[in-house]
């Protein structure tokens, strides 16, 4: 005997079938790829902007960047969520970090040293302004 929250049923009766088990479909999919990398790369942008201007609040606009792009994977996977997304969303968040301070720091330069100035540049800070991206993001899907 199983317990639910309708009742005692048996095993058999108590099973979930195949079709009621939530799945992401491939065009949704596909369409959840390219809204966090699209929310990314203009998120970063504006992020980037923010620290060229006044660092001392990028935590927060880190987050609120996070927040956005895991809103945004939300939305274009139709309400789903699942680690899976969870995990897109924060890198996606991360990488608009990354991409904002390259963006903006280097002027969209693809030397090796402007791609390392965009992971470390910060240093401390870097990494504490892509945790928050990633945390904001993360919250919003998992």
């Amino acid at each position: 005997m199983v317990y639910t929250p309708v009742g005692v049923k048996c095993s058999d009766c108590a099973r979930m079938p195949k079709s009621a088990l939530v799945r992401i479909k491939p065009e949704r999919l596909a369409l959840t790829v390219l809204a966090g990398l699209g929310t990314m790369a203009a998120g970063g942008y504006v992020f980037g902007l923010v620290i060229s201007m006044i660092s001392f609040f990028a935590i927060f606009v880190a987050f609120g960047l996070g927040a956005g792009v895991g809103e945004a994977v939300s939305w274009a996977s139709g309400r789903y969520h699942g680690s899976g997304l969870a995990v897109w969303a924060a890198v996606c968040g991360v990488l608009g970090v990354v991409f904002g301070i390259w963006s903006v720091r280097t002027g969209f330069n693809f030397t090796p040293l402007a791609l390392r100035f965009a992971l470390t540049g910060y240093s401390f800070w870097g990494f504490v302004w892509m945790a928050a991206a990633a945390f904001g993001a993360w919250q919003r899907n998992a």
